[in-house]
């Protein structure tokens, strides 16, 4: 039987070898180049999409994030701060951030996925039902409920950086 935990993980495994190839190349010019003024670029979006992750996975298992814990705030040189995600970032916030380059976007990205995967590893069956805290405000919500927004978050910045690179280097690098 198809378990919720396999069914994520292999979601997320697809998605990554779509995520991982849009990355694969990019010089550091190309994470940080703005399709338009107030557009993320692709280094941004993939340092947002793993803090967005993680975030979740941290408050489903009760834990500190690893963005802080394992010290990745200080190889993107940026404060040990939680709400440091990226969410609600205006244009300068975003124009400032420098991602290092595409390994140690990956390497964080992959950091982040062994947690998603202990805990969902970990799961039992009647865990999917139980209460986590909500995104915002002091409300809970079941934990699949924060797993869908996770595994949506992460198809929908795939496709933004999957595009983007379209964009600045042409059509034809994601093999069929």
């Amino acid at each position: 039987m198809l378990t919720l935990a396999r069914f994520v993980k292999e979601t997320m495994d697809r998605n990554e070898a779509i995520l991982f190839a849009a990355l694969d190349g990019l010089t550091p010019d190309d994470l940080h180049r703005r399709i338009a003024p107030d557009a993320n670029p692709i280094g941004w979006t993939m340092w947002h999409l793993s803090r967005t992750q993680g975030n979740h996975v941290s408050s489903m298992a009760g834990k500190e994030h690893c963005y802080i814990d394992e010290g990745w705030h200080a190889k993107f040189g940026r404060p040990a701060e939680r709400a440091d995600r990226g969410t609600g970032h205006t244009a300068e916030q975003v124009s400032v951030f420098r991602a290092p380059d595409v390994a140690t976007l990956v390497d964080f990205y992959k950091a982040v996925r062994r947690h998603t995967d202990a805990l969902l590893d970990a799961l039992r069956p009647d865990d999917p039902e139980r209460q986590v805290p909500a995104v915002r405000g002091d409300g809970t919500v079941p934990l699949h409920h924060r797993i869908q927004m996770f595994v949506m978050d992460n198809i929908q910045h795939t496709g933004q950086i999957a595009y983007l690179r379209g964009l600045l280097r042409g059509r034809g690098w994601l093999a069929v």
